[in-house]
This record gives C-alpha cells, sequence and structure tokens, in this order.
C-alpha cells in the first residue's frame, strides 16, 4: 500500500519489482521511498509493506 507519492513517481512495474525482491522489508521500504525522491519527490511518499506467508493445508489461496 502506497500514496501517490510513490505511485506517481515510479511505475507500477518497478514499484512491483521492488517490493517482491528477496529482501528485508524495512529495505524494501526505503528502496522504495528512495526511488521516489531520486525521480523528483513531488509529494509526500508513505509506504506499507506487508509480509504474507503462505501455509497450512490450504496453501494455494
Amino acid at each position: 500500500m502506497c500514496t501517490d507519492g510513490l505511485s506517481n513517481m515510479l511505475s507500477d512495474d518497478e514499484i512491483l519489482s521492488t517490493a517482491t525482491s528477496e529482501r528485508e522489508i524495512q529495505s524494501v521500504c526505503h528502496e522504495l521511498v528512495d526511488k521516489a525522491n531520486l525521480n523528483g519527490g513531488l509529494d509526500n511518499v508513505t509506504v506499507i509493506v506487508i509480509e504474507v506467508e503462505l501455509g497450512g493445508e490450504d496453501n494455494d489461496r
């Protein structure tokens, strides 16, 4: 989840590739904010990343 301060500065593909990288959640948040600022940072940037782990019998959902 993010504000338009991020989504207006980065493409959906760039957000997705950064968010799904194999890094710690806090590092992903910092990288997204840094990239938005490097691209102009025209607005406040807020990013929330939630890690979801699949498990249990119905892990295909």
